[in-house]
């Protein structure tokens, strides 16, 4: 893998993340294949498809306020063609509110990251697959 789609992959991930502190999530879909897939660490459990994970993405960013987030130990390998698999650990604190009590709870999570690559015709990577999980406690 060239040092330039490392960093590309990266910066990606870093930046998928960020929207949640900039609430800027009319950009989520930007960060996804139209094959897009995910296994969140939050409820609902069940594997989520393109429009139902862009519908949970968007609602999760914009509830939580105070939100930061630390990778960790982050993992990128190329596969065969145009397809990478980065795998890291993700921290993330915040306060998930809830509009209709005006009470915040917060959070604090360890989850272990994997996020599949695909680079589109464009030269970008886009997600194809996310799956977080919390670690236990």
């Amino acid at each position: 893998m060239s040092a330039t789609d490392s960093s590309l992959i990266r910066d990606t991930i870093y930046s998928y993340f960020q929207i949640a502190k900039s609430k800027e999530i009319e950009k989520i879909p930007e960060f996804f294949d139209s094959q897009f897939t995910k296994f969140g660490d939050s409820p609902p459990y069940d594997r989520r498809e393109l429009e139902r994970s862009l519908m949970l993405e968007q609602l999760q960013f914009a509830s939580i306020s105070d939100y930061d987030f630390k990778i960790q130990d982050l993992k990128i390998d190329l596969l065969e063609g145009h397809a990478a698999i980065a795998t890291f650990l993700l921290e993330s604190t915040g306060i998930i509110v809830d509009d209709y009590s005006f009470r915040g709870t917060t959070i604090h999570n360890k989850s272990r990251a994997t996020v599949v690559m695909q680079k589109d015709k464009k030269g970008r990577w886009m997600m194809v697959h996310q799956h977080l999980s919390k670690f236990p406690g």
